[in-house]
């Protein structure tokens, strides 16, 4: 056993740091002011397939290593106590006072698994540290393995999601081939409402559990980084204290480095993806605003082949920005049905003082010919006349006209106006 010596100092920095990372980690994000859209949807991209597959392969080759470590390390726990049980001073009634891990108790079994400073996994980097924190005991392994699986988990929530949102957009675009048939032949089926569309797809944003996910990977991803820089601490302070380093440890050192960096990226390419938004189908994804010098310059970009898919999307937000404008015609349309309602009435008055004027002309000519036939009076416009005495006997009109034809005329059609009047009153009193 090498004889260890405690460090007090480096005990202490390490719960500072994990204190101080677990408080920015928790602490609610603040939003800037001023944040373009296009950087936030660059932020809430989801990483690409290739990238999602080298970090899992990086975390499934960590968890391998860090299980083998474990599985040598149990096996170096086992024959250190069946070696220590061998010698018979240690022996009493078949007895042995070092069988823990080997014992038939559980407890026994994790606590010697656990807090056994007997046997070490072999690094010599970090081994001057704690139990807790060095490499030489099982807890910074147990860091790596428990911390990939929590990633692996994250990567398969993730996923899920993201399988789960492509399969309501593909049903959605199953559901809208039939509506673009239709269309074609009645293109107004959805502005008079005879064709409905189907329910937009909202946009998918990360859930409650994974952003719970997500912090859970960055406390792992922190935790290891902090203990993998104590223990290349505690190895510099070693080397000024006469060390001397040879090849063993700088493949130590390049394994353990490379292990930190790959659960780093891996952990924030798990974040990433844990933490992406899907857009979904809403009219609101028009381009509104000035345009940007990248849509000024696609007139001068190469022509892409435009797929089906791609043509079925346009239509369904131009069938939705449709929908949005039928609303507004309904509204226009009922206005206009009362302007409709008002012209009918004013068209049926017109309608009847033509019927008047048509009915006054005929009797007018009646009259006309009958004071030509006879040797009565004729009506004079030169003279001063009662309207009423030779047209109607005086009994709607006694006001007197002179020399004014429209004026009579006038004159009889009120009249006409009120025989009919009193028709229709008699016509109802009986």
């Amino acid at each position: 056993m090498v004889k260890s010596f405690d460090i007090p100092e480096f005990d202490r920095f390490v719960i500072f740091v994990a204190v101080l990372i677990l408080l920015y980690i928790v602490k609610p994000s603040k939003t800037r002011s001023i944040r373009t859209s296009d950087a936030s949807q660059l932020l809430s991209r989801p990483p690409s397939s290739a990238g999602v597959f080298i970090a899992k392969s990086i975390v499934i080759s960590i968890v391998i290593i860090a299980s083998s470590v474990l599985i040598q390390y149990s096996e170096a726990i086992i024959d250190y106590e069946n070696d220590q049980c061998e010698e018979t001073k240690h022996r009493s009634k078949q007895h042995c006072d070092y069988r823990s891990y080997t014992s038939n108790d559980l407890t026994n079994q994790v606590a010697g698994f656990l807090l056994n400073e007997e046997v070490e996994t072999g690094f010599d980097i970090g081994q001057h540290l704690s139990h807790g924190h060095g490499t030489d005991g099982p807890w910074f392994w147990l860091y790596y393995t428990f911390g990939g699986l929590v990633m692996l988990t994250g990567f398969r929530l993730a996923q899920r999601r993201r399988k789960r949102h492509l399969h309501m957009l593909k049903s959605i675009e199953a559901e809208l081939r039939p509506i673009i048939r239709q269309l074609a032949n009645d293109p107004r089926g959805v502005v008079e409402g005879r064709i409905q569309m189907p329910p937009t797809v909202q946009p998918s944003t990360p859930t409650s559990r994974e952003r719970r996910r997500s912090v859970l990977i960055l406390f792992f991803c922190g935790l290891i980084s902090i203990v993998t820089l104590m223990s290349f601490f505690d190895f510099f302070y070693a080397m000024e204290s006469g060390l001397n380093m040879n090849p063993r440890h700088n493949t130590e050192a390049v394994l353990l480095s490379a292990m930190a960096l790959g659960f780093n990226i891996s952990g924030h390419t798990a974040v990433k993806y844990l933490s992406a938004t899907y857009p979904g189908e809403t009219v609101s994804g028009f381009a509104t605003g000035t345009p940007s010098p990248e849509v000024g310059r696609s007139d001068n970009a190469p022509n892409k082949v435009t797929s089906a898919k791609e043509v079925l999307a346009e239509l369904a937000n131009e069938m939705r920005a449709t929908r949005v404008e039928s609303e507004m015609l309904r509204v226009q349309l009922n206005e206009t049905r009362i302007q409709v309602s008002s012209l009918e009435s004013e068209l049926e008055r017109k309608a009847a003082e033509l019927e008047a004027i048509q009915a006054l002309t005929n009797d007018m000519e009646r009259i006309i010919k009958q004071s030509e036939d006879s040797s009565s009076k004729n009506l004079s416009l030169m003279d001063s006349v009662l309207v009423g005495d030779p047209l109607f006997n005086g009994d709607k009109i006694d006001k007197q006209v002179v020399n004014d034809p429209k004026a009579i005329a006038k004159a009889a059609i009120e009249a006409y106006k009120a025989g009919r009047k009193d028709v229709k009153a008699a016509e109802l009193d009986f």
